[in-house]
């Protein structure tokens, strides 16, 4: 695996504009673990999308399209607990807590295949 730099700081830069936007259209008063959750949350899946490249091309190509489909989840989530008012800081950690670890069990399950 190969960190590709450029697209690696364009995939964090991405993940932070996300992050200030949660946390600019959040009505809760939890806006700065909004913010730094969705910078965790959906920084993670992009990274591994745009950042990291294989030589395997067929799990190279899984993992992009994994990372992607939990970049959107967890792009989703974020939202939905933006437009909340009111909610739970446990319940929020433990929802995006449990989509990041599966996501890094699936990812680890395509890598360690190797082809």
């Amino acid at each position: 695996m190969k960190v590709n730099a450029p697209y690696s700081i364009i995939a964090v830069a991405i993940a932070a504009l996300i992050a200030y936007g949660v946390y600019s259209f959040s009505r809760s008063e939890n806006e700065v673990l909004l913010a730094i959750g969705s910078f965790l949350f959906v920084g993670f899946p992009l990274f591994l999308a745009m950042g990291i490249s294989s030589p395997a091309k067929r799990s190279s190509a899984n993992i992009k399209v994994l990372a992607l489909v939990f970049f959107l989840i967890a792009l989703a989530v974020n939202i939905l607990f933006a437009c909340l008012s009111h909610f739970s800081t446990p319940l929020y950690i433990i929802i995006n807590g449990i989509t990041v670890l599966v996501f890094f069990l699936i990812y680890h399950s395509i890598h360690s295949t190797k082809q």
